[in-house]
């Protein structure tokens, strides 16, 4: 044991402490005479002791305790700066959570937006494939009624030359019928004036020739007739 000398009150005294502990037990006697100046009191040597080790003690409790107290609030500071540490955390990973739900309503508006406008986009290839199925419809349409055009078209070009044809045949029948008109008339011309000569109106008379050639004139007349009348009906 190590011994330490202390002062308290007016007397010095010298105590046993274990090595190392030299400096802790002065600190312990100088908080005893500091308190014993506060006190003002003048004690007997007896009593002194007594009181000396009683404060001791009673030091080394409260040197204890307030070690203890340090120690707490040590820990407490610990403790504080932990939760401190967590609540930062926590502000932190809730900042992060905000943010990340924004990200995620703004990915799912985003993504809505894209829905919608794939919706948009098949709702313009469906139109345009309804269009062009219309169009392929009308463009066959067309087709065919331009088929049925040209073939009426063709119809129409071959009765124009069919009339044309008959027309022409009934303008040569007409001018063929006009050419013995007027032969005739030639002859009935010339014969009415040898009628009008009486030495030669005995002479036509017993002509032979004159009975026939009416006679043709006559069958030639309805023949043309007939044939105009044939054309007349098939137009």
């Amino acid at each position: 044991m190590n011994q330490v000398k202390v002062t308290i009150g007016r007397r010095e005294y010298s105590v046993a402490c274990a090595p190392g502990e030299e400096g802790h037990v002065a600190s312990l006697g100088a908080m005893i005479h500091e308190k014993l100046s506060q006190l003002g009191a003048d004690l007997p040597v007896s009593e002194s002791q007594n009181l000396l080790f009683g404060a001791l003690f009673v030091a080394d409790e409260l040197h204890e305790a307030r070690k203890s107290a340090a120690d707490r609030q040590q820990e407490h500071d610990r403790q504080l700066s932990e939760l401190n540490e967590t609540v930062r955390s926590a502000s932190v990973a809730v900042g992060q959570r905000d943010e990340l739900q924004l990200k995620v309503s703004d990915l799912e508006s985003e993504l809505d937006g894209l829905q919608s406008a794939q919706q948009r986009h098949n709702a313009e290839v469906d139109d345009m494939r309804t269009e062009l199925a219309q169009r392929r419809e009308e463009a066959e349409s067309a087709v065919g009624e331009k088929e049925v055009i040209a073939a009426q078209l063709a119809e129409i070009t071959r009765e124009r030359d069919n009339l044309l044809s008959k027309i022409e045949s009934k303008n040569e029948l007409l001018e063929i019928a006009n050419d013995k008109m007027r032969e005739t008339n030639a002859k009935l011309d010339e014969a009415l004036n040898s009628a009008s000569q009486p030495s030669e109106s005995a002479d036509l008379a017993n002509d032979p020739d004159l009975a026939p050639a009416l006679e043709r004139f006559a069958n030639l007349l309805e023949e043309c007739a007939d044939k105009l009348e044939k054309h007349d009906s098939n137009t």
